[in-house]
């Protein structure tokens, strides 16, 4: 089974070359600002979020992993503010602030 991991960076107060790296970052994780929709086109995510399909059976591993992978590449990009990692099956979240 599949399920979805988002996860949303506050970048209202970013400028437009960290969004840049940060996109870039994100898409090495294989995380995109789209989700593929039921029709087979894809839905673009709101600016900021990024998602991935990702399969249920070790969703709190995954998890951990994008949580992390988001906290190290703000920390590189020295990126301050508030972030959110979601899970859809049994909804866990981590949400905070850098």
């Amino acid at each position: 089974m599949e399920g979805i991991v988002t996860f949303t960076v506050e970048i209202a107060s970013l400028d437009d070359g960290v969004i840049t790296c940060l996109s870039d970052e994100v898409s090495t994780l294989g995380l995109k600002a789209t989700l593929p929709q039921t029709e087979g086109s894809e839905m673009a995510l709101p600016a900021g979020t990024y998602g991935a399909v990702i399969q249920l059976g070790d969703q709190m591993a995954q998890l951990k992993h994008y949580y992390r992978s988001l906290v190290a590449v703000m920390r590189k990009l020295k990126i301050k503010g508030t972030y959110f990692v979601n899970v859809s099956q049994e909804p866990a979240f981590v949400c905070g602030r850098l």
